[in-house]
């Protein structure tokens, strides 16, 4: 398994899910809660499928050995009989492997391909056991019985549950057959080279598959716990820039500036500071929306100096304070000038600009492509400090023009 695929599911992990694998792995047998079991069946099918991949050659080297010197070096007239039953079914049985690990067509159809080789080859085996039984060649043939099931429960490694089931369905495939051809069948014998060594065998692949699934689900664990603690790292990467904006956004804005002034520094600063590429900035004066700066618009848009509160800029200021995006621009709304020409904006952004209960005016950004939950929260995290600098800008104003006024 892959540490992506590790990470993808240990991600997937609900608060449940995590408590119920602490308190599996802490058991001897550790069954998986809801999908998560589904999850590791496809994981231990993969897996087994990528060991006989690796030790399949070794498997073949295996094969020759015993088969290879046995016919050649045997003048036992029943020769032939044990090659039928002990050799070909084998060969048979390898040949799916290989087909079942190197053709991508099948890749679906692998487990049940490693399945049947098992099947074919044990039932043979058992088979050339049973016939010639009492001869060097049966006992040749009990061997292999015993080697292949240990290469089934502790190479293969498919789910041991399953294992068992194609065992034991070669086990009635040689007993059928044995019944048909009417051949002495010894239970001692048949449960020294057959049943013990399934008992043992089904019991060290169980055993096993217990550590496979201790492993697998601890790794499910670090992984979810290497995501959190991921997740606080990029939270706190996070925080400490927004912190950082936020004391670079009100340097730039220091200085007691003019309204307009204040408005264009706030604009360029989130224009620089954001994936926008154009955008304004209105303050609300009575019932109408004042252009104090703008960047990027086309001409239609420098134009709207005095907006009635109403339509996307009224809207987005009603709702209240917070960031509100519009995906759908109305065509000739705020369209950017381009080389190629005016390009309708991916997605506006309105960031409102609200003194407690007192509506002061409000950004309107639009880019190409559509804003992040970062910028987001970055440009929200502005709004406060932007309100308190306009209604200093804005009293100062005030006051200059009461002033003028009292003074002429």
């Amino acid at each position: 398994m892959t540490s992506s695929t590790t990470s993808k599911s240990a991600s997937q992990l609900d608060a449940r899910q995590e408590r119920d694998l602490k308190q599996a792995v802490q058991t001897l047998w550790v069954r998986f809660p809801g999908s998560l079991e589904d999850r590791y069946r496809d994981y231990a099918e993969r897996r087994a499928a990528k060991l006989i991949q690796r030790s399949l050659y070794i498997l073949i080297v295996l094969f020759l050995i015993v088969s290879v010197p046995v016919s050649l070096l045997s003048d036992e007239h029943n020769r032939d009989l044990w090659m039928a039953y002990g050799v070909y079914p084998i060969a048979i049985s390898l040949a799916l492997l290989f087909v079942a690990v190197k053709v991508d067509a099948l890749a679906d159809w692998v487990t049940t391909l490693i399945g049947l080789a098992l099947m074919t080859s044990l039932a043979g085996t058992l088979l050339g056991a049973l016939h010639l039984a009492g001869t060097f060649l049966g006992q040749v043939a009990a061997f292999e019985t015993i080697y292949v099931l240990i290469i089934g429960f502790s190479i293969l490694r498919l789910p041991p549950t399953r294992t068992l089931f194609w065992c034991l369905g070669s086990l009635v495939v040689a007993l059928a057959v044995a019944l048909l051809q009417r051949w002495d069948v010894d239970p001692v014998s048949l449960m020294l080279f057959y049943g013990f060594p399934l008992v043992v065998c089904a019991l060290n692949g169980y055993m096993l598959d217990a550590s496979a699934r201790g492993s697998y689900a601890n790794n499910l664990l670090l992984g979810r716990e290497s995501a959190r603690l991921r997740q606080w790292r990029d939270n706190a990467d996070r925080e400490a820039l927004r912190q950082r904006t936020l004391n670079e956004f009100m340097a730039h804005i220091a200085g007691n500036p003019r309204v307009e002034v204040l408005m264009d520094q706030a604009l360029t600063f989130m224009l620089e500071r954001t994936e926008a590429i154009a955008g304004a900035a209105y303050r609300l004066d009575d019932d109408r929306l004042r252009q104090e700066a703008a960047r990027g618009l086309n001409q239609q848009a420098r134009e709207r100096d005095n907006v009635p509160v109403d339509g996307l800029l009224g809207g987005a200021l009603e709702r209240g304070p917070g960031v509100t995006v519009r995906h759908n621009v109305p065509a000739g709304y705020l369209d950017l000038e381009i080389a190629h020409g005016a390009v309708r904006p991916g997605e506006l952004l309105f960031l409102p600009i609200w003194q407690g209960d007192q509506a002061l005016g409000v950004i309107e950004l639009a880019a190409l492509e559509p804003f992040d939950d970062h910028t987001r929260t970055l440009l929200e995290s502005l709004a406060s400090p932007l309100a308190y600098a306009l209604m200093a800008a804005v009293g100062r104003e005030e006051y200059i023009r009461r002033h003028r006024q009292e003074a002429g």
